[in-house]
């Protein structure tokens, strides 16, 4: 069975249709982990409409619960909490249950470094990634998906489609939510404080080195003081 692990992003969209494109059968997998933007809840259901293919979600625990049950301990670059447990996680049972099962997965030939089987993955499971053999680079996946009208729209905003509140977004990309979807920007902001409030135990900000009541109330002289993230979103959640 060939899978297709599907964020909504336009690698693996690009991959989906490069797959429909040769005649090859297969099924879109995709992790729900309950803090997708609106955008990419919008174009999921209709890359697979117009690709005629099935679609599975899956999911753990919602972002907002394990938030909750982890008295609002927020993800960081030292316990990426959250694609371990709302991505990798529902993702390889759902894999691991499947015979012969082949993962495609969305990485550019501009990004051939990260071609690689993840550790936890189930171990009869094969991955392949078709952009990376086909030569494709960022400007050919972006031309692929405008061709079909299936270019996740929060690409006119935002460098990527993971979580909102994916906190190795860019600041520039806080700043745009702000603008583009305020109340999932008060949401985070809101959180933030939570976990600030919640223990010592917590990281008590999204970004180091400010947090996202400063950069609201930040003008554009202001917010180069910041600094940028240096780390980049799981591939698994920006694909």
């Amino acid at each position: 069975m060939k899978i297709v692990s599907l964020s909504g992003g336009a690698d693996s969209t690009a991959a989906a249709i490069l797959l429909k494109e040769r005649g090859e059968e297969f099924v879109c997998l995709f992790a729900d982990t309950g803090a997708e933007l609106p955008e990419t809840y919008w174009i999921i259901p209709r890359i697979v409409r117009e690709l005629d293919v099935k679609l599975v979600i899956v999911n753990g625990p919602t972002f907002y619960k394990r938030l909750v049950d982890w008295n609002f301990m927020l993800p960081g670059i030292r316990v990426r909490w959250c694609t371990r447990e709302l991505k990798e996680k529902p993702l390889n049972e759902w894999i691991g249950a499947q015979e012969e099962p082949e993962v495609i997965v969305g990485i550019r030939a501009d990004e051939d470094h990260r071609a690689r089987t993840p550790k936890a993955a189930p171990k009869h499971a094969a991955y392949t990634w078709p952009l990376v053999d086909a030569g494709m680079g960022k400007q050919d996946v972006l031309r692929l998906c405008e061709s079909r009208g299936l270019l996740n729209p929060c690409y006119k905003w935002r460098t990527s489609c993971s979580c909102f509140c994916c906190p190795f977004q860019r600041k520039q990309d806080w700043k745009n939510l702000l603008t583009v979807h305020p109340d999932l920007f008060a949401l985070a902001e809101d959180w933030e404080q939570q976990s600030a409030l919640s223990s010592k135990k917590t990281k008590g900000a999204w970004s180091d080195g400010y947090t996202l009541t400063e950069l609201r109330l930040a003008d554009e002289r202001q917010m180069e003081l910041f600094p940028e993230c240096r780390h980049e979103p799981c591939t698994i959640c920006a694909i």
